[in-house]
C-alpha cells in the first residue's frame, strides 16, 4: 500500500492552531493522546518554512531521527539538523514520495502547506483533536481558500480532559 499524507493536529474549539503570536501554551500537555504511536508510524515529516522555524526556537530540536521536508521558495539544501528545503510543488512532491519506501507522512503544518495538500486532494486522513478552549483569535486550521472536501468519519474518542480527537479519512 503506498504511504498515506496525515494530518494529525491540535486546533481550539473555534479552530485555530495557535495564538496570532504562533504560541501554543493553550496545548495539553498532562498526557499523550495517541502521539507516540501515531509518530512511530510516520518516518517524513512536511513543514512550511515558518512553522519549521517555530519549531527551531524550541530547547530541544522535536523531529530528530525522522526526514523533515521544508517547503520553502527562498532556502535550499540541507540545513544542521538534516531538514531538507525543497520548492516542489504538493502533486510533484507527494507522487515522488508515495514512490518511495517507506512510513506515512506527517503534514506537520501551517496553514498553507495544509491549504496546498487539501486543494491538490492529497490528504488522506485527518486527525484533529480539540481542545476545550475558545481563544476568540489566532491562526485558523482550515483559513478560506481550498475547495471544499467530504470526509468520512472513522473515529471518535473523547478524554476525561474534555478533549475529543476525531478521525477522519477521504470520501
Amino acid at each position: 500500500m503506498s504511504r498515506k499524507f496525515k494530518l494529525f493536529i491540535a486546533v481550539s474549539l473555534d479552530g485555530h492552531v495557535a495564538r496570532r503570536d504562533e504560541t501554543i501554551d493553550w496545548l495539553f500537555t498532562d498526557a499523550d493522546y495517541g502521539y507516540s504511536d501515531f509518530y512511530s508510524s510516520v518516518d517524513t515529516l512536511i513543514l512550511g518554512r515558518s512553522s519549521y522555524d517555530v519549531c527551531l526556537t524550541f530547547e530541544r530540536y522535536p523531529y530528530a531521527g525522522k526526514r523533515v521536508l521544508v517547503l520553502s521558495q527562498s532556502r535550499t539544501g540541507v540545513d544542521q539538523n538534516g531538514a531538507e528545503y525543497t520548492a516542489e510543488e504538493p502533486f510533484a512532491l507527494a507522487h515522488r514520495l508515495r514512490a518511495e519506501p517507506g512510513g506515512d507522512i506527517w503534514l506537520v503544518g501551517g496553514g498553507q502547506v495544509v491549504r496546498a495538500f487539501l486543494a491538490a486532494n492529497l490528504v488522506d486522513e485527518i486527525d484533529l483533536f480539540i481542545h476545550p478552549i475558545l481563544l476568540g483569535d489566532g491562526l485558523p486550521l482550515f483559513p478560506a481558500g481550498f475547495p471544499e472536501t467530504k470526509l468520512r468519519l472513522l473515529s471518535t474518542e473523547a478524554y476525561a480532559t474534555g478533549l475529543v480527537r476525531l478521525s477522519y479519512g477521504r470520501a
